[in-house]
């Protein structure tokens, strides 16, 4: 008894060091930098987590995350750590389902050692924006769906399904539509398909937890219930940005006597001019939530003419091959902005976490240490996802009826599926922005790195003596 006892222990230190190893790895862009990486969107998340602030924008519960891993201000090394923390357990948890018994420890370990260095993985874990949920979210997915654990993982699964929709609306559509497809994929690719099990179910609890769940919760902070107040404007500016708004807005207003027909001839040239701008007709006609009915019924009205909804289908593809094709971590890391008392990062710092500004100041991204230069992890990055995409395609069309490999396939196809879904999810109702590829395109890397692990020899280019 006390030789098991000491087994185990031994199992759990070892696995404890494995994953502790592994978050560091995650964790170096952030490390080399001096500290967290900071975005644009920052700022919010931090005012959201220390002064209670509701944005209209975005959701509030990332702030909330914020508050509690940061230790209530104590450090913004939390955040990240715990980011980092998550992503090395899913990992090694996808590792120890696919890659043989034995490997899939020290597999891991490089597996984040490449993916760190040569994708978005580090990049987003390690920035103090709510990104690196989606590629969390989309392995819990996986899990919950394909994986051989007990109850509590199982649980710990639809929580994390659930948070990562909290945290980035985007996520209720990107994951429920990655699950669905997860479970037609998985007969698919059964060598023996059988009847759905109960597995769909945790799909449906978590899907109906992330939607009802974040309605009700906003219901509590901010007395309404909803899961967006931001939507509209979002895609009113995806009009601007395909021309469709100022064709609409030519066509009716003769009769309609919209707002925005006063502005019909003078629209910013981009949606981010028209969501941001300081002179744009959504702050000229009081803000986003005055816009709200307005804009509902040009969004409703151009749905229901058959000739601005098919402009929608051809920008919403034209959009997600744009999208598919912004191979760059992250464009808004890179800028002297940040350096600036009225950035809002550097703002809220000061106010909240003023023992941590001189840190902030001291980072690569703020000159403090040299100038953070993506030019290099950028070209790592698009040799690195060129490379895995052409594995894949070599891996599926090579042992393309081979039940050996099924699980494999499936993993591949199923980031191949999430990546795009999450590419027209973003592309379509937002911006096309390099960061909503960039925080999960790091899965294709990963699968193919445990197919190689898993089947080395499937590779090949030659042909076995069977298939000559």
């Amino acid at each position: 008894m006390k030789r098991m006892r000491e087994g185990s222990l031994g199992r759990s230190l070892g696995r404890a060091v494995i994953l502790l190893t592994c978050t560091f790895i995650i964790l170096l862009p952030a490390l080399i930098n001096g500290f967290p990486l900071v975005y644009s969107d920052t700022g919010t998340y931090l005012k959201s987590a220390f002064e209670g602030y509701i944005p209209f924008d975005r959701p509030y519960w990332y702030g909330v995350f914020v508050r509690i891993t940061s230790g209530g201000g104590l450090s913004l090394w939390g955040i990240v750590i715990v980011q980092s923390a998550l992503c090395a357990a899913y990992i090694l948890r996808v590792s120890k389902l696919l890659v043989p018994a034995g490997k899939a420890k020290g597999a891991a370990v490089i597996f984040c050692a490449v993916l760190t260095a040569g994708t978005g993985l580090g990049w987003y874990a390690g920035q103090l924006i709510p990104d690196i949920f989606t590629g969390i979210g989309l392995l819990a997915v996986y899990l919950l769906l394909r994986g051989r654990e007990g109850a509590w993982l199982r649980d710990f699964d639809v929580l994390i399904v659930v948070a990562a929709c909290w945290m980035h609306l985007s996520n209720l559509i990107i994951l429920p539509l990655v699950g669905c497809a997860l479970l037609i994929l998985g007969r698919w690719f059964s060598p023996a398909p059988k009847p759905f099990d109960k597995k769909w179910k945790w799909l449906v609890a978590s899907t109906v937890l992330a939607w009802a769940g974040l309605g009700i919760a906003n219901r509590v902070v901010d007395g309404a219930f909803y899961l967006s107040r931001s939507g509209h404007v979002f895609l009113v500016g995806r009009m601007v940005d395909t021309g469709m708004l100022k064709a609409y807005l030519k066509e009716h207003c003769a009769t309609e006597h919209f707002n925005l027909c006063a502005y019909a001839d003078s629209l910013p040239g981009t949606s981010g001019e028209f969501l941001w701008g300081d002179n744009s007709p959504v702050w000229e006609e009081g803000g986003w939530k005055a816009t709200g009915p307005e804009y509902d019924l040009i969004i409703r009205g151009t749905l229901a003419e058959p000739r601005f909804l098919l402009w929608h289908v051809r920008a919403s593809v034209a959009s997600t091959a744009e999208q598919l094709c912004a191979w760059h971590i992250c464009g808004g890391l890179q800028t002297a902005w940040y350096r600036s008392p009225d950035c809002p990062p550097y703002d809220m710092i000061s106010q909240h976490m003023h023992h941590e500004l001189g840190g902030y100041l001291a980072s690569m991204q703020n000159g403090g240490r040299g100038e953070l230069e993506m030019r290099w992890p950028n070209t790592i990055y698009e040799l690195t996802l060129g490379l895995a995409l052409i594995l894949a395609m070599l891996f599926l069309i090579r042992n393309k009826g081979k039940a050996s490999t099924s699980e494999v396939r499936l993993l591949i196809v199923f980031t191949l599926v999430a990546i795009v879904i999450g590419a027209w999810a973003c592309a379509t109702l937002s911006v096309v922005d390099t960061r909503y590829l960039g925080r999960d395109s790091w899965l294709l890397p990963l699968a193919v790195l445990i197919a190689i692990t898993a089947h080395p020899g499937l590779f090949s280019l030659r042909r076995s003596s069977s298939e000559q």
